[in-house]
């Protein structure tokens, strides 16, 4: 079979799964950026600064191993630069990215350095001004400036591409990149947390009003994103904002009300809502079964509750995950196996796909992934 056919076969079985639809089987993600451990086990994290070709080659040969050949996923490749990549992602919270080798030790994981450049005053440039403005002048007072950053090389990415689709995995992805937060998350990040949480009940209002400017600008936003760089679905990050961390008065005032917005934007772009949740959900799970059945994919950590996620999502929307990330590292094949089995029991076979709690961690033990892939092909565990 050529890479071509197999990835049609994947692509089939990712959209059954996601459409809410029984797929020939369950498709298996195991999303990881750290799986070029298992070609190289001197390699540290900091390698992907510093000889990201390497990583990037070690993690197209991990995804040829036998057993995790049988992922659906493509590797965690992109040839895009990770220092540009990261410290891109911590100034969506206005912050730097702490870097393995750099700022921390070689094997330890990147760290979220925040600055919460944005004053109480700030909300009213803001509401005066727009979000634009304020972002800016955020990014300006943290000193970020992408354009100092390591640029993406078009021919290496191409390369890079062109050894991805020789894999045969599935084509079915993103669309839109890296897309805005919900602005609850993005004024933590700014504020930081505990000034924010006292803002909330402090100056309500206040932050109503910057939100509902936010919110706007940021929709359109990712309207623009998805419709410049296509894809099935959207990915949307939820943190600190589950029923640990706020109540579900602050949740349906101040944070749900862009996933209302946001959701029907992207639907109507033909773009599915890919929520993935970090933290305990349980407690606002039946808020998102206003969405439309398959227009949303529900993507967990681990914590909230596998029963819950099925008893409330299970007939709304494909369901991932949910394996946690510390049993892959610290547990048994056996232990990792009857996890995997338990929640497929749990999920079936429809609108499930496999995959890690928020990510396969990078000590992760190789026997431990062959033994969650086993479990869902329906295969015995090798002894």
């Amino acid at each position: 079979m050529t890479p071509k056919e197999m990835t049609a076969i994947r692509d089939k079985r990712m959209l059954a799964a996601l459409n809410m639809e029984k797929p020939d089987r369950i498709p298996i993600m195991l999303s990881g950026q750290m799986y070029f451990k298992f070609i190289d086990p001197t390699m540290t994290i900091s390698d992907w600064w510093e000889r990201q070709e390497l990583v990037e080659e070690n993690l197209i040969k991990a995804a040829q191993l036998p057993i995790l050949d049988e992922m659906d996923s493509v590797p965690a490749v992109t040839g895009v630069p990770m220092d540009f990549m990261q410290q891109n992602f911590a100034a969506m919270w206005f912050s730097k990215m702490k870097v393995p080798g750099r700022d921390i030790a070689k094997d330890a994981l990147w760290q979220i350095d925040e600055h919460g450049p944005m004053t109480e005053s700030d909300y009213d440039t803001i509401i005066n001004k727009g979000w634009g403005v304020l972002k800016q002048e955020l990014l300006n007072r943290i000193g970020f400036d992408p354009e100092k950053l390591p640029q993406p090389d078009p021919e290496y990415m191409g390369k890079v591409n062109e050894k991805v689709a020789a894999l045969g995995k599935t084509s079915v992805g993103m669309a839109g990149g890296l897309l805005p937060m919900p602005p609850f998350e993005t004024l933590s990040g700014a504020r930081k947390l505990p000034k924010f949480f006292r803002d909330l009940y402090r100056m309500p209002d206040k932050v109503r009003a910057a939100l509902d400017i936010i919110e706007q600008e940021e929709v359109e936003n990712t309207v623009k994103a998805i419709k410049a760089s296509p894809g099935v679905y959207g990915f949307i990050g939820g943190t600190r904002s589950g029923c640990d961390f706020i109540s579900p008065k602050v949740f349906e005032k101040f944070y749900f009300t862009y996933y209302q917005k946001v959701v029907p934007a992207m639907q109507a772009n033909n773009v599915k809502t890919w929520f993935h949740m970090d933290g305990n959900w349980e407690g606002f799970l039946p808020y998102f079964r206003e969405f439309p059945k398959a227009q949303c994919v529900w993507d967990p950590d681990h914590i909230t509750s596998n029963i819950k996620m099925k008893e409330i999502l299970g007939d709304k929307m494909c369901i991932t995950g949910n394996v946690p990330p510390a049993l892959t590292s610290v547990g048994t094949p056996e232990e990792c196996y009857k996890y995997a089995k338990e929640i497929i029991d749990i999920f079936g076979d429809t609108g499930f796909i496999m995959n890690s709690g928020c990510s396969v961690p990078p000590n992760a033990k190789r026997e431990n992934i062959e033994a969650v892939i086993l479990a869902t092909l329906g295969q015995p565990l090798n002894k």
